[in-house]
């Protein structure tokens, strides 16, 4: 049995791209204001080197998730709703399937 695969209209990818880029903003809004904490509170070598390997692995994190070329995944929209950086309602636009999806998507990866 073969499954189709959802086609998105140019509305729907420009929907998704907005809400990937609300959802990027906020995320590295977060971590600048994390990161600036932090470094205020170094007193050694060691905590440099420490958030310098932090930030590395956080930059493949964030480059992964947001590749525009996938803005479309329900995987990548869901993942983000569930982190909380994404809210269900700026996805409003998005066939009802869609919706559906993504919600259901998140719900499981909460756990």
């Amino acid at each position: 049995m073969q499954q189709e695969i959802p086609q998105w209209s140019e509305t729907e990818k420009q929907i998704a791209r907005e809400a990937l880029s609300k959802a990027y903003a906020r995320e590295t809004d977060s971590l600048i204001a994390e990161i600036s904490q932090k470094a205020s509170q170094i007193s050694e070598i060691d905590e440099i080197w420490s958030l310098h390997d932090y930030l590395s692995t956080k930059r493949y994190d964030i480059d992964g998730k947001y590749d525009d070329r996938d803005c479309t995944s329900f995987f990548i929209l869901s993942r983000l709703i569930a982190e909380g950086w994404l809210s269900p309602d700026e996805l409003a636009g998005l066939t009802s399937d869609k919706q559906a999806k993504v919600a259901a998507l998140a719900r499981m990866s909460q756990f």
